[in-house]
């Protein structure tokens, strides 16, 4: 099955060869924090960090042509358990209706002592 990159300007680029969301068979593969498109994580709270992460997902998606609507499924990391309901609260304001299924994790860290959330999305767009 042939595999595509997906980037967008909207998103931050790392100077490591990751890719920022990958297409395969009609499936969106992304995964995003939230840091801005200079690479700095926004400056507040779960929530604002919770907004730009799901910022960077949709800009991705729609670079490939989708919308938030075709997301089937997310897998939450956070960082702390006191951030679990501020974290909620912005999740379900992004998927109002008919949210994709999730499965959530409390963690340790998440490779910056700033990176309060990450969120990995699966995404079905029916096409390549």
């Amino acid at each position: 099955m042939p595999k595509r990159a997906i980037s967008s300007p909207k998103v931050f680029k790392s100077s490591r060869p990751f890719a920022q969301a990958t297409l395969a068979g009609g499936f969106l593969f992304v995964c995003s924090t939230g840091r801005d498109v200079e690479g700095r994580f926004v400056v507040g709270d779960v929530r604002a960090q919770t907004q730009q992460t799901l910022d960077n997902i949709r800009a991705l998606i729609e670079e490939a042509g989708g919308t938030m609507d075709d997301v089937v499924k997310c897998t939450v990391y956070v960082t702390d358990r006191a951030n679990w309901e501020p974290m909620n609260e912005v999740y379900f304001a992004n998927f109002v209706e008919n949210p994709p299924h999730r499965v959530s994790c409390i963690v340790s860290g998440l490779g910056s002592v700033d990176c309060l959330v990450e969120i990995d999305a699966t995404v079905y767009l029916g096409k390549d």
